[in-house]
């Protein structure tokens, strides 16, 4: 604590400003998220069931990645603080409208609804982020992202303890206007950021603005080594997906109330951080002192293997344990995968890490939860047994993946 203390001080005062701006903007989104996600799946199942939820997720993620092409077309002209606060107005202006047709019994406003809960979220957190790694320099960012995450995980956790606490006393529109306010302060937060960015020194570093032009070219000499990470993260979100799919088929049966719905699905989200928090300063230290990446990358998919048995037999009829395995995949998915992911980048070079992390964490990921999304949708599976079946056979691949990894592997930290 005390060196971290001291590298604080270290900064120029103008980065310790712009870092306060972020922990607030970063904690604010975060912290809307619960509330929104929670009145947003409460809303959707007035008019729909379980059964359009794989419908629902594919069309939430065709509409992220235009949303994502529309933002990083918009902001070469008007620059990411313009960019950042106009995405916070649109997508209120967006959800109220929604929100309006929803109240007046047009059903379609709820797969809005749903594909507006999914982007905005994604556009604040990755434009955060970006910003805060541009700002900063490469040793500034290692010691800065890990609190950076902390401070997003607390809101998470606070926001989804709001929702659960709050939801049956003052209803679901209340928490849902309350997340909608909560966006534009975030908004207006990331905007104060800009006059200490002008204040940065200009600094042309030829290397790094070589590696920005050719990113996805660079990887060719790594290509096997890349598609093998864009399988694992295709197979972890399968997995995680039936997961939630899972969930939700119970869900929908068990909990009928509305406001129920939207306390249930906020301790839900509260849980889901609140592991990912104890995981990522408690267990990882202790596994990063002790145990290889290789290791860690072949027992997540085990222990995703266990978590699937138990929701055969009896846990197929089980919210609590139902609830349990999501909550439990998913918070693993926010903080050991995802770090131990970052590692497998470490033997490549700068330019190809730029393009690693775009094909498997932008353009994979999204596309294969929008696959599943659409198998789901189309052949509308919503037997338990039968999608345990699926989940053991994705580990499966997945474990094959992970072992022809670690032997294409450049080098392993």
């Amino acid at each position: 604590m005390k060196s971290y203390l001291n590298f604080l001080k270290s900064l120029e005062d103008f980065k310790v400003k712009t870092l306060v701006y972020i922990f607030f903007t970063y904690f604010l989104v975060l912290f809307s998220y619960p509330l929104l996600r929670s009145a947003v799946g409460a809303y959707f199942y007035d008019f729909y069931t379980a059964n359009e939820y794989s419908l629902a997720t594919f069309l939430a993620i065709l509409f992220l990645i235009v949303c994502i092409y529309l933002s990083n077309k918009f902001q070469k002209s008007i620059g990411i603080h313009k960019l950042y606060i106009s995405i916070c107005f649109i997508s209120v202006a967006l959800f109220l409208g929604a929100f309006v047709l929803s109240s007046k019994g047009f059903a379609p406003s709820a797969f809005l609804l749903f594909a507006l809960k999914e982007s905005y979220i994604v556009l604040l957190i990755h434009l955060c982020l970006a910003f805060s790694n541009g700002f900063f320099n490469l040793e500034e960012v290692k010691k800065l992202f890990g609190p950076i995450g902390a401070i997003g995980s607390i809101g998470g956790i606070l926001g989804g303890q709001v929702t659960a606490n709050l939801a049956k006393s003052l209803g679901t529109n209340v928490i849902f206007f309350s997340s909608l306010v909560f966006i534009i302060i975030a908004g207006f937060t990331f905007y104060k950021t800009k006059k200490y960015f002008e204040l940065k020194p200009k600094q042309e570093d030829e290397e790094l603005e070589t590696n920005r032009q050719e990113p996805i070219k660079s990887i060719k000499p790594v290509l096997k080594f890349v598609i093998l990470i864009c399988l694992i993260v295709s197979l972890s979100q399968w997995v995680i997906f039936i997961a939630d799919l899972q969930f939700n088929i119970i869900f929908e049966k068990l909990i009928t109330s509305k406001d129920a719905r939207t306390a249930y699905l906020g301790n839900i989200y509260s849980y889901i951080n609140g592991i990912s928090l104890f995981i990522q300063f408690i267990i990882i230290p202790y596994l990063l002192a002790r145990v290889t990446n290789r290791f860690i990358f072949l027992s997540i998919p085990i222990v995703y293997s266990l978590l699937a048995f138990l929701t055969m037999g009896f846990g197929a009829s089980s919210i609590f344990i139902s609830a349990g395995v999501f909550v439990a995949m998913k918070a693993s998915d926010y903080s050991i995968f995802s770090y131990s992911k970052e590692v497998l980048y470490h033997g490549l070079t700068n330019a190809q890490k730029y393009g690693a992390k775009y094909i498997t964490d932008m353009f994979a990921y999204r596309l294969s939860k929008a696959l599943i999304a659409a198998i789901m949708t189309i052949f509308t599976i919503n037997r338990i047994e039968i999608l345990n079946i699926f989940q053991v056979i994705f580990i499966i691949i997945w474990i094959v993946c992970v072992y022809t990894l670690f032997k294409t592997q450049v080098k392993e930290k």
